[in-house]
């Protein structure tokens, strides 16, 4: 009994030290500090962004917030050229403080990985795969997948709309960059596109949002308990990578895309980690293509929806697109990457909608060393800051009237008057998203298959 009760105060002792130890960091700094502003979060009142533009819009002449993420100290920035700063540095602010465990495969890709010399490099191998002549064939292979979107959406009408969008997504990525065989009426009812976008369970869902909030407070335990998040996901994501490479290697022909990428660097010795030891390419390659399915799918089918409920309450954008795609359509029969380039209306609704609605609301880095902002304020090693990308995009003092849904804000004369480091919906810098350019033509032609 007197050992249960002094593991009880021992652990009581520790939880209180633990949510106390920086309970004054940010006002011994003469930084103003908000407390318990994630307690909104957390308990499901709002989004992080949301979190984020609250405090933004509370303090407008400060250059710098610090809050707290339960005991983390957290610095939510608001001067531009801090931001440009932490975005632009790659020996500071180079992570994204995303831990996990070393021991999970699907965590060896360009979003989670925190070793930067092996990011660059990974990120060297695989930036071929989006060039402008490889764009242009996987125009074709999305536009083709557009007809079982359609069918789909006939079949399937008491469906979410998001849900939709995002099964489509899966069967376009999974044909225009991983050469899976979706071309066909059915291809949004496969069991892979099933199996991947089936809904977790309530205990599943809880059990990863646990893991989550573990690999945030207490990384050290995803080593110790060995606890894998993203493990559900290996095997299919391994077995749909090997089976199209085998059967690639069984067809002659090129079709310059991920897994011609693949095959190329599979005896390649220069894929290694930071101790230079050579890496299993068949995990290394299935690790980035999960990242792809992770940023692309849910990100890309949010935009879509927004955009089309903004097309749906301003009748005359609508009205001005449709005249557009109609155009095209009529001109070229079916869409490919030159006309849908072309649509410039189609492309000032689709980055307005990435404003208003940003599917990334925020930003984080972790500083890996001390650094000195150009504001003149240092951040010691291992203190996240955010880029409050949300709260940036409906500012009033770069964005007029924020709320009001224009798409003219992005025509050529406007655009250049749009402040840099104020409109981050792929990020800037060194890590900014690379896949920007096949997720706004992935969108495009989505909208223009949709909004006819």
């Amino acid at each position: 009994m007197i050992l249960i009760i002094t593991i009880f105060v021992c652990v009581f002792v520790t939880v209180i030290y633990y949510f106390n130890v920086n309970k004054n960091y940010w006002k011994i700094r003469n930084v103003v500090q908000v407390n318990y502003a994630a307690w909104d979060f957390f308990l499901g009142k709002c989004s992080l962004p949301e979190v984020y533009r609250n405090i933004y819009n509370a303090y407008p002449n400060e250059n710098y917030v610090g809050m707290f993420f339960n005991s983390k100290p957290v610095l939510v920035l608001k001067n531009l050229e801090d931001i440009r700063a932490v975005l632009k540095d790659s020996h500071c602010f180079h992570s994204r403080g995303y831990y996990v465990n070393d021991k999970e495969d699907l965590v060896d890709n360009l979003l989670l990985m925190n070793d930067y010399q092996r990011w660059k490099l990974v990120r060297q191998k695989i930036t071929p795969v989006f060039t402008i002549k490889k764009l242009k064939s996987m125009s074709h292979s999305i536009y083709q997948c557009s007809d079982s979107l359609i069918d789909y959406i006939k079949d399937y009408q008491c469906e979410k709309n998001k849900s939709v969008y995002e099964k489509f997504n899966f069967v376009a990525i999974g044909s225009s960059i991983f050469g899976l065989d979706f071309i066909t009426k059915n291809a949004l009812q496969s069991p892979i596109v099933n199996a991947l976008c089936k809904p977790l369970p309530f205990f599943h869902r809880c059990l990863f949002s646990l893991k989550l909030i573990i690999s945030i407070q207490f990384p050290i335990l995803l080593k110790v308990l060995n606890i894998k998040i993203f493990d559900d996901y290996k095997n299919l994501i391994l077995e749909v990578i090997q089976k199209v490479s085998e059967c690639r290697q069984e067809t002659p022909g090129k079709r310059d895309d991920y897994i011609d990428m693949y095959m190329e660097i599979q005896n390649d010795e220069s894929i290694q980690d930071a101790s230079g030891y050579k890496v299993n390419i068949d995990q290394f390659v299935a690790s980035q293509a999960f990242s792809f399915f992770v940023a692309g799918v849910e990100t890309t089918a949010s935009a879509v929806d927004y955009t089309l409920l903004e097309l749906a309450n301003n009748k005359h954008i609508l009205q001005k697109v449709h005249k557009e795609i109609d155009g095209i359509f009529h001109e070229y029969k079916e869409l490919n990457y030159n006309n849908v380039e072309s649509m410039e209306y189609l492309d000032k609704i689709l980055s307005e909608a990435l404003r208003k609605y940003p599917p990334i609301g925020s930003m984080q880095r972790i500083a890996t060393e001390d650094a000195i902002l150009p504001s003149n304020f240092k951040v010691n090693k291992g203190i996240y800051v955010i880029i409050p990308i949300y709260a940036l995009h409906m500012d009033a003092k770069y964005f007029e009237e924020p709320d009001k849904f224009d798409p003219d804000r992005f025509s050529s004369d406007n655009i250049n008057k749009i402040k840099k480091y104020t409109y981050l919906p792929f990020s800037e810098g060194n890590r900014i998203c690379i896949g920007a350019k096949y997720a706004r033509l992935h969108m495009k032609i989505m909208l223009a298959v949709l909004a006819v």
